[in-house]
């Protein structure tokens, strides 16, 4: 596995200018190994509530992939492996809690749909995006079948489902809960893709060719349900440091190894499941 070295040397290979001088300074922060990370304590059945601000971050595969992250941190596969064909590269897709919520209303909330519907027809119609939470599909449609301006409408599961536990699907088993409260954390979060505060020249690496320009002009502007807005791409990536917590599907809650496992990995941090209430606490 690269080391700080081998990171710094290819960034000075693949970037220039603004975007090189940010990564490098990223890096070091990256590996800043004397912060102080609080962790949220909670005992066995308690439920999770989750700040604004808040990273949440899902992994492919089981226990091989979770041992990877907690001993090398969240960086851009662009960075450990070959390159591959992302419209937003070089940087770590997190989740982005909007607001305060209890980690169970964000489940059901994000394990629904996204549904987009037309207001009206021809050139003057307006085209809107919501979630739809977890078994309310029927609810909400009824409700649009019933508006005569709403002309058609579609959709698509969320993003959410495809990358983190969900409650209609069982392929993501693992997602990691990162408290971004200090200022070491902030300052991190900072370097997003997503950032408005970031010029062309600078985010024009982080982005497929083919993408700079809608993106710059348009999603990272005008952001929806269906974009997303609550969509972050750290640049490089974030430390291990940060793990407060790990929320499992069904499959891990039932596996008491891999439970014991993961505790033994990270014995200052809870595990928590799909009812966003605490299975192994820390306190």
């Amino acid at each position: 596995m690269k080391n700080k070295d081998n990171y710094i040397e290819d960034i000075n290979n693949k970037f220039n200018g603004k975007t090189k001088h940010l990564l490098l300074n990223h890096v070091e922060l990256f590996y800043q190994t004397n912060q102080n990370i609080d962790k949220t304590k909670y005992n066995v059945g308690d439920e999770v509530k989750l700040t604004k601000g808040t990273f949440i971050h899902g992994i492919f595969g089981g226990i091989d992939n979770f041992d990877f992250t907690i001993n090398n941190g969240f960086i851009a596969s662009d960075f450990t492996d070959e390159p591959r064909p992302n419209k937003i590269c070089n940087s770590v897709g997190m989740w982005n809690i909007q607001e305060d919520i209890l980690l169970k209303d964000y489940i059901n909330q994000y394990s629904g749909f996204t549904i987009t519907y037309s207001i009206g027809r021809g050139p003057g119609s307006k085209t809107v995006s919501k979630l739809i939470p977890y078994h309310k599909f029927d609810e909400v449609t009824e409700t649009i079948n019933d508006n005569d301006e709403i002309w058609s409408y579609w959709g698509d599961k969320t993003k959410e489902v495809s990358f983190i536990p969900s409650l209609v699907s069982n392929k993501r088993q693992i997602a990691f809960i990162l408290n971004m409260d200090s200022d070491y954390a902030k300052k991190l979060a900072y370097n997003d893709v997503w950032n408005l505060e970031f010029d062309e020249e600078t985010l024009k690496p982080f982005l497929d060719y083919r993408y700079v320009e809608k993106f710059i002009e348009q999603d990272r502007i005008n952001r929806d349900a269906s974009t997303t807005d609550r969509e972050s791409a750290i640049m490089f990536g974030l430390p291990s440091s940060l793990i407060e917590g790990i929320f499992v599907g069904r499959k891990i809650e039932n596996d008491k190894k891999s439970l014991k496992y993961i505790k033994e990995k990270l014995p200052e941090c809870y595990i928590c499941n799909l009812d966003g209430k605490v299975i192994v606490g820390n306190r």
